[in-house]
């Protein structure tokens, strides 16, 4: 029988759980037994809230592990019992990370830990970061999602401890997120009669996820044959009147939905206005909501910068850059990207691009 563990600390609504997610739907389809240990109490379960309908389905199993170490290292080792030496583990945790290596250690298991980081290092402070690194020594395949998490890494303590970074520790492989297809909607609706092109949000309204720059793009005059929907967990209702106020009826607020129910349509451009301040040097533009779009065909503006670790999507078309400080320059981009549209064979080259099974083949060398 094939055997799956997935270690996550929450499971919010964020990139990293919705993750954590595609990878046990992509292993269950693989027949694997797939369970999800959660190093948090189950009211911070949200994503799996919203999802609860598709992880019954998949039989995928959830079970509540306490956040100290102690608390994981006991559920780890009552969750995966002895002779799991060709189980697949795939932590998302680097307190657990640190747990299972102990497990290895103590009780002399076999099986492969593998770590995947989802932060780039400076953004977070030096004592965290520190800690992050020593705790990622622990694992014995270490990966990181983007080539900025990668360069960052390596530079993470400044020049100092770059020697040491760069040619004694844990080595860092990059493993390019992916989503699982089968949650998305692939047909794209042409309706015959004409209908007002949309600006989509998807994910968390944040400052540093450009709320300030939706709301400036809202304000202004040429984009304002543009509707806007905002597909989000949840909404202040702060700003919600805001953006009413600003957009009247061209706007729409989807709370607490998935992806798996939002239908695209011929006009639709996504955007990901991501903010990481002016002291971060490498950044990621690709969010995992970008690469959903993308698989159906749905065009993304970006934050300049950062399509280092998908090049691929800038030079079909589907991913356009932009200064999210220069209001023209947006109106000009997705004006642009509302007419991108990829030939059959084009579409489904990107489509595989993306597709999460192609991690999964990464992991399943490890075993």
């Amino acid at each position: 029988m094939n055997r799956a563990y997935i270690i996550v600390d929450n499971l919010k609504i964020g990139g990293y759980q919705r993750l954590s997610l595609d990878q046990a739907y992509a292993l269950a389809d693989l027949d694997f037994t797939v369970s999800i240990i959660v190093l948090s109490p189950k009211s911070q379960w949200d994503a799996a809230k919203i999802e609860a309908t598709d992880l019954f389905q998949k039989t995928i199993e959830l079970f509540e592990s306490g956040s100290s170490r102690f608390s994981i290292f006991k559920t780890l080792v009552k969750k995966i019992p002895p002779g799991e030496r060709d189980a697949l583990i795939i932590s998302h945790s680097l307190r657990a990370t640190f747990a299972l290596r102990f497990m290895k250690i103590l009780l002399g298991r076999k099986f492969t830990i593998n770590t995947t980081l989802h932060q780039l290092p400076r953004l977070s402070h030096f004592s965290q970061r520190l800690k992050r690194f020593i705790y990622s020594q622990f694992s014995d395949n270490l990966y990181c999602f983007s080539r900025a998490a990668e360069m960052d890494w390596y530079s993470q303590f400044g020049n100092k401890f770059e020697f040491f970074t760069s040619n004694f520790s844990k080595k860092i492989h990059l493993m390019r997120n992916g989503v699982y297809l089968g949650r998305l909607i692939h047909e794209r609706n042409i309706l015959e009669t004409k209908t007002s092109p949309r600006i989509i949000y998807l994910g968390r309204l944040s400052f540093w996820k450009g709320l300030e720059t939706i709301k400036m793009m809202a304000k202004s005059l040429e984009l304002n044959e543009y509707n806007f929907v905002l597909m989000v967990p949840a909404i202040k209702p702060e700003d919600l009147a805001e953006l009413s106020a600003l957009l009247g009826n061209r706007l729409s607020v989807i709370e607490g939905k998935s992806v798996a129910s939002f239908s695209s349509q011929r006009g639709d451009v996504h955007i990901y206005p991501a903010n990481y301040g002016n002291e971060v040097k490498v950044i990621e533009s690709i969010s995992l909501n970008c690469l959903e779009m993308c698989a159906m065909g749905v065009p993304s503006v970006v934050t300049a910068g950062g399509l280092v670790t998908w090049p691929e999507l800038s030079d079909c078309g589907l991913v356009q850059e932009v200064d999210w400080s220069n209001i023209k320059e947006i109106e000009r981009v997705i004006r642009l990207s509302q007419f991108v549209e990829l030939s059959v064979s084009e579409q489904t080259r990107i489509t595989q691009l993306v597709d999460i099974n192609r991690q999964i083949e990464r992991y399943l060398e490890s075993i």
